[in-house]
């Protein structure tokens, strides 16, 4: 038997979320594979119908979800008071933001030592200079 109900809550970067049945009931886990391999991402407020089944730890979940034609007319939730991020939106921002500060820090190494041998590299003796600087250390 299918039911309707609107994705309530969503995590993209782990791929899963909460479906809130539209007639009410406890909302039901639902995963990135019970949706159509479309292509298109869940998006929040969405009208999906699906079927519900039992998951390996004997808790329902939402499976061969579908998305409905039926859209409700519900407004956005409210943003917080002072435009602030909350909740899971928040630590996946921080994730990002960290993730990217790490790549950042790494590139800026991997060209500094790129310059590093390059400038060493393009000197006219830097045969030998490179070879004592292995050997024995840099020269002062």
């Amino acid at each position: 038997m299918r039911f309707e109900g609107k994705l309530s809550t969503w995590t993209a970067l782990r791929g899963y979320g909460s479906i809130a049945p539209l007639d009410g009931g406890q909302e039901l886990f639902v995963h990135i594979s019970a949706f159509p391999p479309d292509g298109e991402q869940p998006v929040l407020g969405e009208v999906l119908s699906f079927e519900v089944v039992s998951g390996r730890d004997g808790r329902k979940q939402a499976q061969r979800v579908m998305r409905s034609t039926r859209k409700l007319v519900d407004q956005p939730p409210p943003m917080p008071a002072g435009g602030r991020l909350q909740g899971a939106a928040y630590h996946q921002r921080r994730q990002l933001q960290r993730r990217l500060r790490w790549a950042t820090a790494c590139a800026a190494l991997l060209l500094a030592l790129g310059t590093v041998v390059w400038l060493d590299l393009s000197r006219a003796d830097a045969g030998p200079v490179l070879m004592q600087h292995l050997a024995h250390g840099p020269s002062r």
